[in-house]
């Protein structure tokens, strides 16, 4: 597995060279700020709806222009007096802070009646990369951070201004205030830190260029909750080390970003360009009690990662477990746009099973009757190395929890899923998890994506017997079966109880359903008509440079095979130079 694991990372590192000179955006995307979906005056343009679900309605233009600050420049001196600064700051004004200077304090940044022509910005006296550009550690005087991806650095500054939050604090932020360049963060030792940031309410906050983290091995459960906030950015910024110390303390699950709980549902969202690290999930809406469900949320061109340091059977785990859980979870949310995203490493071993992204209306509790997952769009994506692949599963939670409003219109395409490893990241191994029990489920369609390595079985299925899951759609994709094929989510009263095959667990759990077009690599028993087998990878991918899977199909006859005439599986150049860069 380790070597298969090899082997698809060096065909992905070759074809993005090849690609990204003969495959277009999505859409195309200019330098500097990136609003590919998004014109002056929060004029949206995501263009039409590519299956059941619907886009997103509204978008944050985020550029510079589109936040000015023409009053007067207030520079805070290092030695303190930020809140007096941001008490007496007019609406237009800028605070510049001191480069590698340190502001400590749960500091409020309060309603001013403020516009859109006239922002507070708060940033730092230091140099920063221009616009558009995600910031490192690098920019606070870091050169590398163990076990995390590697970042240009050639010359390590502490251009950025720290803002430091006591324990059992957190920065108040309320409207039309834009933060770029600053490092925040919380003292190291002294006890669990909860959110270092909190915009509850608030309207027009923009985060741009900051590094935001916890301490190495304390725990900090989050860097941003904003629920019931309107227009909330976060931009080319870089957030790491939240995470919480499995089984023991007051921490029990951790985030980057958080939303979707509470009495306001909030939304217009926008999560662009960031690196995102937590040992719970990456970006998790709702959760928690709620009564409105957040709307219109664009998630493009992030890096979701787990460091491999966290995980305990991993050569270079540092020693302190975390509670690991998965990179992308929305258990409340509608209009949803996840795309050019890279979700890296993803392990079982406390309360979850290794996937990387879970579609999960949860009624915990009975405290969020009116939770709902509904017209969410994946595309252009890449999740590698995890126990498990995608849970779109609505369902009770728990033996107090209630029925949620459920799980509907979802659309996936062009998505690579790679490196599904049940032994290496202590997974239950199954590529797709597709099942109800009781809750709302209808308008799945996966379409286009390539999984070379299903680990356990392709598909983990269950409803109740006589109540099938409608509208369920898997076509012109590349699957490998795994080695259990289908499995039942279990029980006498499961759609798939007894039932011998693929063909019977569909034709009794999905009522209609399209399941066409498709390689399946290994596949055994009885399958619907319409698809294609095939006995290895071997025979389907195309190879550069020796053994070096690519993700595209060699020239044979499953070429052109799909309904609308073009190769079945992602269409990987589309999808490598979606993600260029991202990493």
């Amino acid at each position: 597995m380790h070597e298969k694991k090899k082997v698809c990372e060096l065909g992905i590192s070759v074809l993005v060279t090849l690609c990204l000179l003969c495959a277009p955006m999505p859409a195309q995307r200019s330098a500097g700020a990136d609003n590919l979906y998004c014109r002056p005056g929060n004029v949206a343009g995501f263009g039409a709806n590519d299956g059941p679900a619907t886009l997103p309605q509204a978008c944050f233009y985020t550029a510079l222009s589109g936040t000015p600050s023409p009053g007067k420049e207030i520079r805070v001196p290092a030695a303190g007096g930020l809140q007096k600064a941001i008490e007496t700051a007019r609406c237009g004004d800028t605070l510049i802070l001191a480069a590698g200077a340190e502001y400590s304090g749960g500091f409020e940044f309060p309603p001013k009646g403020c516009d859109d022509a006239h922002w507070i910005t708060v940033r730092t006296g230091g140099k920063i990369p221009p616009e558009g550009t995600r910031i490192t550690p690098c920019f606070a005087g870091i050169a590398s951070l163990p076990g995390r991806p590697r970042y240009s650095c050639p010359s390590p500054d502490q251009a950025m201004a720290k803002l430091i939050v006591p324990l059992h604090s957190a920065i108040s932020v309320s409207n039309y205030y834009r933060f770029i360049g600053l490092e925040i963060t919380r003292p190291e030792g002294g006890g669990n830190a909860d959110d270092l940031v909190r915009a509850t309410g608030s309207n027009k906050i923009i985060f741009d260029r900051v590094w935001m983290h916890g301490t190495a091995k304390d725990e900090t459960k989050r860097g941003l909750a904003f629920q019931g906030a309107t227009y909330l950015a976060v931009i080319d910024s870089y957030l790491s080390d939240f995470h919480c110390i499995a089984r023991t303390g007051s921490c029990t699950d951790s985030q980057t970003v958080w939303a979707g709980a509470g009495s306001e549902g909030g939304g217009i969202y926008k999560i662009v360009n960031n690196y995102l690290e937590s040992s719970g999930e990456g970006i998790l809406f709702g959760g928690a009690a709620g009564s409105s469900t957040p709307v219109d949320t664009e998630i493009r061109r992030n890096h979701f990662y787990k460091p491999l340091t966290w995980k305990p059977s991993d050569p270079s785990f540092f020693g302190t477990t975390f509670i690991a859980k998965n990179n992308f979870e929305l258990k409340n949310a509608s209009r949803v746009l996840l795309e050019g995203n890279v979700l890296e490493n993803s392990w079982g071993g406390f309360s979850q099973a290794g996937f990387q992204l879970l579609l999960t209306p949860k009624n915990a509790d009975n405290r969020c009757p009116l939770c709902i997952v509904k017209d969410v769009t994946i595309r252009y994506n890449v999740m590698r190395h995890s126990g498990a692949g995608m849970q779109l599963v609505s369902t009770r939670a728990g033996a107090g929890g209630g029925l949620s409003q459920g799980l509907m219109n979802v659309s996936i395409h062009d998505v690579i899923i790679e490196d599904i490893n049940p032994a290496g990241f202590a997974g239950n191994g199954f590529a797709l998890q597709i099942s109800s029990d009781g809750p709302i489920y209808h308008d799945l369609t996966i379409d286009h994506i390539t999984i070379p390595d299903a680990g356990r079985a392709l598909l983990l299925i269950g409803s109740l017997a006589g109540s099938p899951l409608r509208n369920i759609s898997i076509t012109n994709s590349v699957l490998d079966a795994g080695k259990y094929q289908v499995w039942s989510t279990g029980g006498r009263q499961n759609c798939a109880f007894q039932k011998p095959s693929p063909q019977d667990i569909f034709d009794s759990c999905w009522s209609p359903y399209s399941f066409t077009n498709n390689i399946l690599i290994g596949a055994r028993q009885q399958w619907p008509k319409g698809n294609f087998f095939a006995n290895n990878a071997k025979d389907v991918f195309a190879s550069v440079g020796g053994e070096k899977v690519d993700f595209q199909l060699q020239a044979s006859a499953h070429r052109d095979k799909a309904k609308d005439g073009k190769d079945p599986g992602a269409d990987v150049p589309r999808v490598l130079a979606a993600i260029a860069g991202v990493e």
